[in-house]
């Protein structure tokens, strides 16, 4: 690393936190503060022919500066983009969403709408990647309950032949195209059903998606609908149950490619250990402070390492502990730890989420996890003697 810029268009309260931040690295890197717009600078950049190896952009709410730093990335550079508008992301404001995300449909308040949320991010640098003709992949993606804050590290890339029309790359930004030569499909919505608790990717046309007014219900009598009843013209059913309609909430469209990099996270997981920060800093005195929900560094990266398994790639949901309770599905819930454990044991892949710490990541379907489930709690009881 040659040279680092630090900008903040705040200079007033900005300026001791960046010389705070900048004295370890006097006379190891050239440095440089700025103190102005985001907008300015990178176009002052674009417009010399500038090209960085790393734009990082730590921005508030849901501005984060996409076209602006994505063209003053190098080719095989990389791109850390920020949102902090978990409001809209997660689908508690709808029309937030909509102005600043692409007009991508978040179903609110499911079970693992915090990753949908993420996915939903990811999706959106994708869509402003490729009207650069511009391929970008996450090498690590960050969610992070304090804020909530979505953080993602993209790698930038130009489009290949391949990454245009008719193609399979990111740019092209399809969310019904055929997965790409490695069997990964990028782009797709996500479906869970509120009767059985499924989820499920959907590679559908538009139309059968949403149907002609999906996203805005009309009353009962204006002709929507069957007309009498005032349902959805969609005709999506979960696979699973059948249930129609109402019951299948969709989201979209969202990334369900591999959330990491499987080889940037082993480096990580290599670099920290060789800098001793995967250390147990609960053990420290004093304890070191974290925020609420925060991992330590070494749970962190152990989740990212799980969540990389090729075997999840396509996976774009977790199942929480408790949800499997629920309805009845399973007797009891035994810990998700275990849970893991039982999974893992009958050949299905299977991890925690650095999401939610209930969240349970696996390619086995939800009937199957509960058959699990229920195993693992009878194999327990009876080495407890019960």
């Amino acid at each position: 690393m040659r040279s680092i810029v630090w900008n903040d268009a705040d200079e007033a309260n900005g300026a001791k936190a960046l010389e705070k931040n900048l004295r370890a690295l006097k006379g190891v890197v050239k440095t440089e503060m700025r103190f102005e717009d985001a907008h300015r600078l990178l176009a002052r950049y674009w417009l010399e022919d500038a090209r960085l190896d790393l734009v990082d952009v730590d921005g508030f709410g849901s501005v984060y500066f996409a076209e602006g730093a994505l063209r003053v990335v190098r080719y095989g550079g990389y791109y850390y983009a920020t949102s902090t508008d978990g409001r809209a992301l997660c689908g508690q404001n709808p029309s937030g969403a909509g102005a600043s995300f692409g007009n991508v449909v978040v179903a609110p308040s499911r079970p693992s709408v915090n990753e949908t949320a993420l996915r939903a991010f990811v999706g959106d640098v994708v869509r402003r990647a490729a009207v650069l003709k511009l391929d970008v992949v996450p090498v690590f993606s960050l969610f992070h309950p304090h804020g909530p804050v979505f953080r993602v590290m993209f790698r930038v890339d130009k489009a290949t032949n391949k990454s245009g029309n008719g193609g399979n790359g990111t740019a092209s930004y399809d969310a019904f195209a055929a997965a790409d030569d490695e069997g990964v499909a990028r782009m797709a919505f996500g479906g869970y059903c509120d009767s059985c608790g499924s989820t499920e990717v959907i590679r559908r046309p538009l139309v059968d998606v949403f149907g002609h007014d999906k996203p805005h219900r009309r009353k009962k009598g204006d002709g929507g609908g069957d007309g009498a009843s005032g349902k959805s013209e969609s005709r999506l059913t979960c696979s699973v149950c059948g249930a129609r309609d109402e019951s299948l909430a969709v989201s979209g469209p969202i990334w369900i490619g591999p959330l990491h990099d499987a080889e940037t996270v082993e480096a990580m997981w290599t670099q920290a250990d060789a800098m001793g920060w995967l250390d147990d800093d609960d053990t420290e005195n004093p304890p070191r402070r974290r925020e609420k929900g925060q991992l330590s560094l070494c749970d962190l990266l152990d989740a990212f390492r799980g969540e990389a398994n090729p075997r999840l790639s396509g996976v774009a949901h977790y199942f929480r502990t408790d949800e499997l309770g629920r309805k009845g599905r399973c007797t009891r819930v035994p810990p998700r730890d275990v849970l893991i454990t039982a999974l893992r044991a009958e050949g299905h892949a299977a991890t925690r989420s650095h999401i939610d710490p209930r969240g349970v990541k696996t390619n086995a379907a939800l009937n199957v996890v509960v058959d699990v489930a229920n195993r693992a709690v009878a194999a327990l009881d009876e080495l407890d003697g019960r």
